[in-house]
């Protein structure tokens, strides 16, 4: 095999049109080369994966499918400072995934060198978080920001790569020989369970407050010699205090707590990274006692003239905080006598769909005080208690955490509020805690997200294509491919007569999740994608399911 920078003589041709020409780099994730796009004339970078096992066995296949997937969806993620992905080819049974080459070296290089200077590592970590926000826009958590995956190319531009790829491929599954230490110490605590659960924008935060206090301490806090005392530092102990950091110091410190919810938001690291890296005052950090949001709120904008009439004025009953966001412009409906009928009337043989109970009222998610940083969390000593034995057996990561941010209080349900999204030309009705917390356009393509925070688990999408031809049946193929007993139902929407329904368990995090979806194709050609995604299996897919079919049966087209 040729060595890191060797040339390739006569290089292979990967997907009719990639030439590979040099190895620049290599890992437990795989190879990637330089190689030359023939059709283009251009350079690019191909990343070649490594998956273990035999191609034609069914779990190989099924971890290719959600690689794939993954890589797909990482090509959604628009930023400067995000790699950009330019396609996905299949080659050898699995997908290599052509990028942007970027020159340069990476953060884990140059700090091989010493330490930087707070404002240099602000001005990276500015960079890196645009990216994350980048990615949590489109529901992509990175899950593996450290310094090696930071490219610095010229004229100070800063990359982040590998979005969402590194745990497809099992780079987190730890050998009690640390062969993968170097990521550990970048691994937030609460993805230590083994379920995916706590995979979230804030655990990527965590990981980036890990990158910056390395930037200028020259090491990460919880470097240790083994993976058990690495795993004790990261569960159990505190951070010794960065002297080299300056008006970082702090700001690090609260992206290291070990509650998520106790961490600061985006927007909040923003201001301070700015601050520093720009020499200006650091903003004072601002009083709240519950989850900060990673993405700002957004006021709805005004309903096209085209559009229906949204009622207007407070339901029976509504909270205060309803009111105040009725005075934002956003219209109150009460629940149900002025909500849209549903107008969903099957048409064709269905498909069989699964067996879905009435679900309870949709209960909010609730807001509690965040722990002080030095508090060990509840899952910590019995993760710690049973480390050496899951160590013995290979199962680091198999201790099951409950969820801390999505327990449900006892209140009623809640109003449901009319969300009209005049980009889309359609009105989303949501309970009155779901707010948007992320937009994307992109080439014939609007999305829209919303959540009771930036970081809930329930989250609801809609999404318009234009200048597709493809029919709902085969979006939701698309949709579904590599799930498992995926379920389609033919039905119609308000007098559009092509709409399908989709009902699917996915189980690329690790825990299965299940993905309803209802996809319209309109007499002007236009798609809509309604979607949740929810955890199989747990109290949230019995909410999940009730989102769903409340906003389902509420939705409103322009003019339908």
């Amino acid at each position: 095999m040729s060595e890191v920078g060797e040339q390739v003589r006569d290089g292979r041709l990967v997907g009719g049109r990639y030439r590979l020409l040099e190895r620049i780099g290599s890992g437990g994730m795989g190879t990637v080369w330089r190689a030359f796009d023939e059709l283009v004339d251009r350079e690019v970078a191909v990343k070649q994966p490594r998956l273990p096992g035999d191609p034609e066995d069914e779990e190989f296949q099924r971890a290719s499918h959600r690689l794939y997937r993954e890589a797909r969806a990482a090509a959604r993620v628009d930023h400067p400072s995000a790699v950009a992905i330019h396609d996905v080819v299949i080659e050898d049974e699995l997908p290599w995934i052509v990028m942007e080459l970027v020159r340069g070296e990476s953060l884990h290089g140059l700090l091989a060198r010493g330490p930087v200077a707070p404002a240099e590592a602000a001005r990276i970590g500015r960079a890196v978080l645009g990216a994350l926000c980048a990615a949590h826009s489109v529901g992509i958590v990175h899950r593996d920001v450290k310094p090696a995956n930071v490219l610095l190319g010229p004229h100070g531009r800063v990359v982040l790569t590998d979005f969402g790829i590194a745990h497809i491929q099992g780079e987190e599954s730890l050998t009690a020989s640390g062969e993968f230490v170097g990521s550990l110490e970048f691994i937030a605590p609460e993805r230590m369970s083994g379920t995916g659960a706590g995979a979230g924008p804030a655990s990527d935060l965590w990981s980036l407050g890990v990158l910056l206090y390395a930037a200028v301490e020259g090491a990460s806090p919880f470097r240790r010699t083994t993976v058990e005392s690495t795993l004790g530092a990261i569960l159990a102990g505190d951070p010794p205090e960065p002297t080299s950091a300056g008006p970082l110091g702090p700001l690090i410190l609260r992206m290291l707590a070990r509650e998520p919810e106790a961490r600061p938001g985006a927007e909040e690291v923003g201001a301070v990274l700015d601050a520093v890296a720009e020499g200006k005052d650091v903003p004072e950090p601002p009083v709240s006692t519950g989850p900060r949001d990673a993405v700002p709120d957004a006021v709805p904008d005004a309903v096209p003239e085209e559009m229906p009439e949204v009622p207007e004025g407070e339901p029976e009953g509504a909270s205060a905080e309803a009111s105040a966001e009725a005075s934002r412009a956003e219209a109150v409906v009460a629940e149900p006598e002025t909500a849209p009928a549903p107008d969903l009337e099957p048409d064709l043989e269905p498909t069989p769909a699964p067996d879905l109970d009435p679900a309870p009222a949709l209960e909010p998610e609730p807001i509690s005080t965040p722990k002080s940083r030095r508090q060990r969390p509840r899952w910590a000593r019995p993760l710690l208690l049973a480390l050496g034995a899951l160590l013995l057996a290979g199962l680091v990561f198999g201790t099951v955490v409950d969820n801390l941010l999505d327990t449900a209080d006892t209140e009623a349900s809640r109003p449901w509020i009319a969300h009209p999204e005049r980009e889309l030309s359609a009105v989303l009705y949501l309970p009155s805690p779901y707010k948007r917390v992320a937009e994307q356009t992109d080439s014939g393509a609007r999305v829209v997200t919303y959540a009771m925070t930036a970081t809930g688990i329930l989250r609801i999408r809609l999404t318009e294509r234009t200048g597709t031809t493809a029919s709902p049946l085969t979006e939701a193929h698309a949709l579904t491919r590599g799930t498992s007993n995926p379920q389609y139902t033919r039905t119609s929407f308000r007098g559009n007569k092509d709409a399908v329904l989709a009902d699917t368990v996915q189980d690329g995090s690790g825990v299965p999740t299940r993905v309803m979806a209802l996809i319209i194709r309109t007499a002007d050609g236009r798609t809509y994608e309604l979607r949740v995604d929810m955890p199989k299996g747990t109290p949230d897919e019995k909410k999940g399911t009730a989102l769903f079919k409340g906003a389902r049966d509420r939705l409103t087209l322009a003019g339908k």
